[in-house]
Parts: structure tokens; sequence; C-alpha cells
């Protein structure tokens, strides 16, 4: 009997050490989730952020500067007058025949 209840000591023993164990475990397991989800929350913020940055980069490389604007308004102006100068030149040509 006395075999036994050694036996029976270290089954206890081994099964408290186990026991402690697995509560560690679950602790770590539920601190690394946690963790995760924090990771993952960091993850979303930073692509958004990327997204929003790729977008900016987008606008201003397709964008007009002020001074880009200013040479467009400036061409245009030239154009269309360029455009007045061959439309009275066809005129002109048109009244000789």
């Amino acid at each position: 009997m006395p075999e036994q209840k050694e036996t029976f000591s270290r089954i206890e023993e081994k099964l408290g050490l186990l026991t402690s164990k697995l509560r560690d475990v679950k602790r770590e397991n539920e601190k690394m989730r946690k963790e995760l989800e924090d990771k993952k929350l960091q993850w979303d913020e930073l692509k958004t952020k990327n997204e929003q940055m790729e977008l900016q980069m987008n606008l201003l490389r397709n964008g007009e500067s002020g001074d880009a604007k200013t040479s467009k308004l400036v061409l245009e102006k030239k154009i269309n007058d360029y455009i007045k100068e061959i439309d009275r030149c066809i005129a002109l040509l048109g009244d000789q025949h």
C-alpha cells in the first residue's frame, strides 16, 4: 500500500505541474492573441496611411502647381490668338478669289 500512496502522490504532483503549465500556456496564448490583434490594427493603420500617401503622390504628379496652371493659361491664350490669326488669313485668302 505505501507504494500505491507514493505512486498516487507522484501522479498528483505531476497533475499539479501540468495544470500549472496549462494555465501559463493559456495566459501566454491570450497575451499573444492580444499582440496579434494590436499588430493587425497597426498594419491596417499603416496600410491606410500608405494608400493616402500614394493618392497624394498621384495627385501631385497629375495635378498642376500654380506655375504650371499659369503656363497652361498663357499657352491657351497664345493658341487662341494663333487660331484667330489663321482664321483672319483664311478670310483674306477667300476674299482674293
